[in-house]
């Protein structure tokens, strides 16, 4: 899961872009990365570097970036940990392209392995999936810049029959011109929008468009293609078109509750998945003294509970907010260390309490154990867990870190020993019917909840066997 933004048409190019970042940050803490594109000088310039984005970019970095078209990054891993010649963007200087991508290619290995049979002058200098996209464009334009928009959209439907998995995609070109692009299932979310005659911006969600003043939002359609020239004509090409299956965890846990997609709000579905969830705890006669949300994706799930349930609402858990969200760090260790810094209870509220204790998922259990832990230790009488999405068994392999069935707490567990292994009275999960209400979705992509995926992912365990090298090369070095 990564943040992408695109901007044409002002003199502030990459400023707007570290803007618009800045309001994606939650999408990616691994480092970020921007590139404009200088029309008088006819060249490239780019800058990345690995952590949050306002240690990445400064005042300075702004001289150098230069131009009136810029597209941006911010990386969450998935393979490749912190190898900095993944970070993002990725530039084919020849072909005069570049290009940011927020997802994953399930068969990127082998589109790799045959580009390079085919085309002996294809070298890639990282194991990025985000490469294999930019080398089938670059190849397909012939190492040079498309002439026409035409040509532009026929390289991206070369690369659209041949990528499978999960992908929004912003790029540029060397005369300034913007273009994104979105996989046929429409998993990864991508908007854009205009401001004034001629400026345009693409962003991941659209919290990033309306802090920069870009109205007229729109969204990039599933399997949709746009390009943006500098002087503000905007071109939209239906390239492939299958049935929509938007992730379930960008309206549960990844988005911002600010932003909106496919015409539903982020707060609007937690707040409705919270109702739901209380009739569900009305139902199996739990009884409660108080609510408490786990900070902060779960607030707005649980004040809706609150209200249904007649319950007091209390934040009793207490963030440091100089903690980073622990479900997208690189790994086991970091994120146990993580949670054990950032959040800590106010126990004298705690005490005798029987308490419902809500979360937007339980993924790996790791926050979740330590909560329970910790609000049991504050003197609770009985610790209900409610998770407003429904029970994860089965990998992502389209962007989210869990490819691995086995680090899932849900895989092969039932609530009774879920709870067990959380040290909860009880676990209390949104079913898949509540889900779907909630977020006004009838179709949707719940491989990690069901199995069913809406892509082949017979590659998908290569995926798995990539990051558990990856790990062990990183336990090798700390070591």
């Amino acid at each position: 899961m990564c943040g992408l933004v695109g901007v044409v048409g002002t003199d502030d190019s990459a400023y707007e872009a570290f803007v618009g970042l800045m309001n994606l940050q939650h999408r990616g803490q691994d480092g970020a990365g921007i590139l404009t594109v200088d029309t008088k000088r006819s060249q490239f310039a780019m800058q990345k570097g690995s952590g949050l984005i306002e240690n990445v970019f400064t005042e300075r970095s702004f001289r150098a970036l230069k131009g009136p078209a810029a597209i941006g990054h911010t990386r969450y891993a998935t393979i490749g940990r912190r190898d900095p010649n993944l970070l993002q963007p990725f530039l084919d200087s020849n072909a005069g392209v570049a290009i940011a991508h927020n997802g994953n290619i399930v068969n990127c290995y082998q589109v790799r392995n045959d580009l390079i049979e085919k085309h002996k002058n294809v070298h890639f200098g990282s194991e990025s999936d985000s490469e294999v996209i930019l080398q089938l464009i670059a190849t397909h334009l012939g190492g040079e810049q498309a002439q026409d928009n035409e040509q532009l959209f026929s390289a991206i439907g070369y690369a659209m029959a041949e990528l499978v998995g999960s992908y929004a995609v912003v790029g540029i070109q060397k005369n300034c011109s913007l273009f994104a692009f979105r996989d046929p299932h429409g998993i990864r979310p991508l908007f854009f929008g205009k401001r004034d005659e001629s400026g345009y911006a693409l962003a991941s969600e659209t919290v990033a468009l309306d802090y920069l003043g870009y109205t007229q939002i729109e969204e990039v359609r599933p399997g949709e293609a746009v390009i943006i020239s500098i002087d503000g004509k905007l071109s939209r090409k239906q390239i492939l078109q299958k049935p929509f299956a938007p992730c379930m965890f960008e309206w549960v846990y990844f988005a911002r509750v600010e932003s909106s997609m496919d015409n539903t709000a982020v707060y609007k579905a937690r707040f409705q998945l919270g109702l739901i969830l209380a009739e569900e705890i009305k139902r199996r006669g739990i009884v409660a003294d108080v609510v408490i949300p786990i900070p902060e994706t779960s607030r707005i799930a649980a004040g809706a509970m609150s209200e249904a349930l007649d319950l007091p609402f209390r934040e009793l858990l207490i963030k440091n907010r100089y903690v980073n969200r622990t479900f997208i760090l690189d790994d086991q260790a970091a994120r146990q260390e993580a949670i054990k810094r950032k959040l800590f209870p106010i126990a004298a509220e705690i005490q005798g309490k029987r308490c419902l204790v809500v979360d937007d998922s339980i993924v790996r259990g790791n926050t979740a154990m330590q909560i329970v832990k910790l609000i049991k230790q504050a003197g609770a009488k009985d610790v209900t867990l409610v998770s407003t999405c429904p029970p994860i068994s089965s990998p992502c392999y389209y962007g989210i870190d869990f490819p691995s069935p086995d680090e899932l707490i849900a895989y092969n567990r039932t609530e009774e020993e879920i709870a067990k292994e959380l040290g909860a009275d009880r676990v209390v999960y949104q079913s898949l019917e509540g889900l779907k209400k909630a977020l006004g979705q009838v179709s949707l992509c719940t491989g990690c909840l069901t199995k069913t995926y809406p892509t082949d992912v017979s590659h998908g365990t290569l995926f798995e066997e990539q990051r558990n090298i990856d790990r062990s090369k990183q336990l090798s070095e700390t070591v």
